[in-house]
């Protein structure tokens, strides 16, 4: 993959649009890209394990994994190419552990950013590296709000179902 179809490809992924108008920065990111390819099936990312690696997904189609506390795998979403996705973001920002697991569907192809060269990219370029880093803050905010819903749905629901069972009343009952 040349640097011109890195660069094209950055250009459309979300973390990069503080810089997609921006072709000398996008030319700076694509020269620390990796292309890196698998088969259907392989593990790309393992939950618990430790990480300091950004993947965009260039080809094919991956799931998004999570563990129950019963150790059950479930899939908390699918992404393919077409969608313009990345995951593995918080690996650039922290060297705690994954948070989940991604596994292709199908031959794959991600272009890849170790958090070293981010680092090393972002202390030659600071104004890059922050636009870059305020991206993923937002990307996380987003996320965090949505997992707040979520968990106001699901313990409404909760609630709702204690209450139907005859052992808790509903809130302001009385």
């Amino acid at each position: 993959m040349d640097e011109r179809s890195i660069v094209e490809k950055l250009r459309k992924i979300e973390l990069f649009q503080g810089i997609k108008d921006d072709d000398e920065r996008l030319t700076k990111v694509s020269g620390i890209v990796s292309v890196r390819r698998c088969k259907a099936g392989h593990q790309v990312i393992t939950e618990g394990e430790a990480g300091r690696e950004f993947f965009v997904l260039n080809k094919g189609t991956v799931d998004v994994l999570k563990r129950t506390l019963e150790n059950d795998v479930f899939t908390i979403v699918t992404l393919t190419d077409e969608e313009d996705v990345f995951f593995g973001e918080l690996a650039l920002m922290d060297d705690e552990l994954r948070s989940a697991s991604v596994t292709a569907n199908t031959d794959c192809e991600f272009l890849v950013i170790n958090r070293d060269d981010f680092d090393r990219l972002g202390e030659k370029d600071p104004r890059l590296g922050l636009l870059v880093t305020r991206a993923v803050g937002r990307a996380l905010s987003t996320r965090l709000r949505k997992t707040n819903e979520d968990l106001i749905t699901l313990f409404e629901a909760l609630v709702g179902e204690v209450a139907e069972s005859g052992n808790l009343e509903e809130p302001g009952e009385d």
